[in-house]
C-alpha cells in the first residue's frame, strides 16, 4: 500500500502565527459583516464555534480561536481583500483565475502566512508549500489537520478542464473533530466514496467545469454531509439539489456563492 506522507508545520512557525497581534475573533466577523459578507457558525464536537464566511463563487474562510483560513481567495468577483484581515493560512485548489489570484494572495499575507497548494500554482506564484491528494497536514498548535483530496474531471469533452494527472486539490480539514470537505473544482469521482463521517461539504456545481445537479446529489448521497452547501455554482439551478433532500437529515444551505 503506498505510503502517505504526513507535512507537519514545525512548532517555531506555530509560534510566530500565535505570537502576532491579532484582532479578536468577534473584531475580525464584524470587519467581514462590515463589507457584506455573511457567514454561519458551527460548533465542533468540544464546543469549538468555527466561523464559515462566504465571499464569492469558489472563495470562502473558517474562522475558529482566532485562527483565519481563506480558500481560493480572487478578486474577481469584486473582492477587495486589502479591506479583510490577513490570512493564517490560505489554501489554493489549482490554478484556474478564478481560485488562484496573486493580487489577493499578496493582499491577504504577511510574514507569518503559510500558503498550501499544488505543485503547479507553486510553481507559477514561486512559493508556497505544496501539497499532493491524499497527503494531510498536522497544524499542532492549533488542533486540526488538513488532508489533500483528488479533484478533476471525469466526463469526456470536459476532461482538459481538470486533469487527474494535475493533481488539482479539495481539502477535509478536521478541526477539533469537525470536518468539512471543500472540494475544489472537480466531478463525482470515485474517491469521493472515500471520505468519512463529513459534517460539512461544499460541492461544485456548473457547467462543463465541474458537476451538474444530478453529480452533486449522487455526490451528496455517496458523502451524506450533515450540511451541503453547493458552491461555485453561477447561473445554476439548485432546486434539483434542494428539492432531493428537502425533509431528510441533510441540511441543504444556499448561499451567495454563485
Amino acid at each position: 500500500m503506498k505510503l502517505k506522507r504526513l507535512l507537519i508545520l514545525t512548532f517555531s512557525l506555530i509560534c510566530l502565527i500565535t505570537a502576532q497581534a491579532k484582532k479578536s475573533d468577534m473584531d475580525k466577523i464584524e470587519t467581514f459583516k462590515s463589507l457584506g459578507y455573511a457567514y454561519d457558525t458551527v460548533i465542533t464536537p468540544h464546543g469549538v464555534p468555527v466561523n464559515l464566511i462566504f465571499i464569492k463563487h469558489g472563495s470562502i474562510a473558517l474562522e475558529f480561536n482566532n485562527f483565519l483560513i481563506y480558500i481560493d481567495p480572487v478578486t474577481m468577483f469584486g473582492n477587495d481583500f486589502s479591506k479583510l484581515p490577513k490570512a493564517d493560512m490560505i489554501f489554493v485548489t489549482h490554478e484556474h483565475g478564478d481560485h488562484f489570484d496573486k493580487k489577493a494572495l499578496d493582499e491577504l499575507t504577511d510574514k507569518e502566512t503559510v500558503l498550501v497548494t499544488n505543485g503547479r500554482v507553486r510553481e507559477l506564484f514561486g512559493k508556497g508549500e505544496v501539497m499532493l491528494p491524499g497527503e494531510r497536514m498536522e497544524i499542532q498548535a492549533e488542533n486540526f489537520t488538513v488532508t489533500g483530496t483528488p479533484a478533476y474531471n471525469t466526463t469526456e469533452g470536459h476532461l482538459q478542464f481538470h486533469p487527474k494527472d494535475r493533481k488539482d486539490l479539495g481539502f477535509v480539514f478536521n478541526i477539533d473533530g469537525l470536518r468539512i470537505y471543500v472540494a475544489g473544482d472537480t466531478e463525482d469521482i470515485p474517491e469521493m466514496a472515500d471520505l468519512k463521517d463529513i459534517d460539512v461539504a461544499f460541492l461544485p456545481v456548473n457547467q462543463p467545469y465541474t458537476m451538474t445537479p444530478a453529480q452533486a446529489v449522487k455526490a451528496t448521497e455517496t458523502i451524506h454531509p450533515k450540511i451541503l452547501y453547493p458552491y461555485h455554482y453561477g447561473q445554476t439551478d439548485l432546486k434539483p439539489i434542494t428539492d432531493r433532500f428537502k425533509g431528510t437529515d441533510i441540511d441543504v444551505r444556499v448561499r451567495q456563492l454563485q
